[in-house]
């Protein structure tokens, strides 16, 4: 399917929500940046790194809708004599479902859906570098999450999970300091 097709009937489908509006929340609120630790399902790596940002909206006190972009680095032993070095980038469409709302404490189940595109080297030897050794692709992806806003903060575990082989599924717990969102006042609701 052509993304550009999945990303307009994912729009279409979503533009209810998007007349609706928060009664005790901001609409929007946006995760400035977002830092975390990625572990990639791959045998190949052992562990990186992941910065992103993502904006959403408040449709109800309960539901919001977001875009997310993200970026993640993960590498094996670097100590070792071949070392794989590894990256993913995502830009998702995100739908978050707030389960408790007590002031700016809110737990939250989550998935985003969209495009991956994955990168990966093989370096044996950095005086010769092969062509063969690098590789890359893309695919459609999911991304299931749990997490917690503490008013302008959020934590999530997320996986990310693609439907192709050529790029790395991963697991990463994500920090991020959020910009407008929150209660409308002071209260707890």
């Amino acid at each position: 399917m052509n993304f550009k097709l999945f990303l307009a009937a994912i729009l279409l489908a979503t533009s209810t929500l998007l007349t609706a509006q928060s009664n005790n929340y901001r609409h929007l609120e946006w995760d400035l940046l977002r830092l975390g630790y990625t572990a990639p399902s791959s045998e190949f790596y052992n562990g990186g790194a992941a910065m992103g940002t993502e904006v959403r909206f408040n449709a109800t006190d309960n539901l919001s809708a977001g875009i997310r972009l993200e970026l993640a680095f993960y590498t094996s032993d670097l100590d070792a004599d071949v070392i794989d070095i590894g990256a993913a980038s995502s830009t998702l469409i995100t739908g978050d479902y707030y389960l408790k709302r007590i002031g700016g404490f809110r737990p939250f189940a989550g998935v985003g859906i969209g495009m991956f595109t994955g990168a990966s080297a093989t370096v044996r030897d950095l005086d010769n570098l092969d062509p063969e050794d690098f590789s890359g692709g893309r695919g459609l992806g999911l991304t299931p999450r749990l997490g917690l806003e503490l008013g302008h903060f959020r934590v999530s575990a997320e996986y990310n999970y693609t439907f192709s082989n050529r790029v790395s599924n991963y697991f990463s717990i994500m920090v991020a300091p959020t910009l407008f969102g929150g209660p409308k006042d002071d209260k707890q609701h």
